[in-house]
Order: C-alpha cells, then structure tokens, then sequence
C-alpha cells in the first residue's frame, strides 16, 4: 500500500509537484473501487492524486476505466498501472490481466496507428517496509527497483485493429505475456521479497 505514490514519489522530480498542472507529468492511476474509493474522504482523495477507480469482477477488461485510461495515454499522459490487478503476498509476480493488452491496443487506435511507450519497472523490499503484521512504515528498509527497456510491441499491435474479436483477444493476450516476460526478468534480477503468505489475510479467488 505504499508503492504507489511512495516509490513513485522518490523517483521523480520533486518539482513536478507543484509545477503538475501545468505541465501534467505526475502519473495516472488505478485502484479498485472497494479500496481506494470505499468512502467519500478516500474518494476526494484518490481523485485529487490522479487516481480513477476500476470495479473488480464486474466487465472484465471491458470497463470503462480502461478507455479513460487509454485516452489519457493517447494524448501522451503517463498511466501507471499494478497488472496483476492484485496484491500477491508470497513475493512473486502474479498473472497478469488483459487489461494491459487492450489499453494498449485502445490507446494505439486512438492516436492513430502510434504505440505508446511501455515501460517496465519493478521493485522488491516493500514486504520489509510495510509488512502486512504492521500497521506503520518500518523504516530505515531498502527497497530496489530495476527499470527496463521500453517494450517493442508494433509486431503484435498490427492485430489491434482487426474485425475478428477472437483475434483482437489473443492480441491483447500477447501483449500481455510480452509485459509479464519483461517483469519476470525485471524480477530475477532483484532480492527476493519476503513470503508473507502465511500471516495473509484470507480472501476469495481473483477475478478473471
């Protein structure tokens, strides 16, 4: 719960804070509704850090949220997105969501043919920083994060634009494994996180 706006905000210039509106540079996000926007004060809050809210279990990759978000990266906005749609608490990356391939392949559509940059990054530590036993930041923790190459993808978004739903579902799948391959290498090449499966909060299965 503090990878984003935590590492995010260490990351980046301080500046853009408060030369945001004017230049929009400071990120895009999205949570799920039950969490992020579960009361009024939350809401105005996640609104205000540039946060829109996606209802797990409902459509699917079909929601609305996805064509804000690709809109959003149509016009050149930077949208970070958490693609396992879930917190996975034994420290490994999880599946990943199509939803990452058809916001790619929406925003493509709508900037005219143009793909829009796909970066990978990964962090490990924050099991350490915020441990799920712990309701306060452990400090004093380090976390890594490895940055990767942008992802080339034009050989599997000249599918995006197909009549063929089948199609266009298999293209968003491809997508989708291309970012999942590039975080797994992302993943190998940082300290492992701590397994916190055990002391997890029981819950129901993911949605698709």
């Amino acid at each position: 719960m503090f990878d984003d706006p935590g590492v995010l905000s260490l990351l980046m210039p301080w500046h853009w804070l408060w030369s945001e509106p004017l230049t929009e540079k400071v990120r895009w996000s999205i949570c799920a509704r039950e969490v992020c926007f579960k009361n009024e004060l939350l809401r105005h809050f996640f609104v205000n850090g540039k946060t829109l809210p996606v209802e797990r279990g409902k459509v699917g990759v079909h929601q609305p949220v996805v064509s804000i978000a690709a809109h959003t990266l149509a016009k050149g906005g930077w949208v970070h997105l958490f693609p396992e749609g879930r917190i996975n608490y034994d420290g490994k990356l999880g599946p990943l969501r199509w939803g990452v391939g058809k916001l790619i392949c929406e925003a493509r559509q709508l900037n005219g043919g143009r793909d829009p940059a796909l970066l990978p990054f990964y962090h490990s530590g924050m099991g350490e920083v915020l441990p799920i036993t712990m309701d306060r930041l452990n400090v004093g923790k380090q976390v890594e994060v490895q940055v990767g190459e942008l992802i080339k993808l034009d050989d599997l978004t000249c599918n995006c634009d197909s009549r063929d739903a089948a199609v266009q579902q298999e293209t968003w799948k491809a997508i989708t494994s291309r970012v999942q391959a590039a975080l797994l290498e992302l993943e190998r090449r940082c300290p492992p996180n701590p397994d916190q499966s055990a002391v997890a909060p029981k819950r129901d299965p993911p949605p698709s």
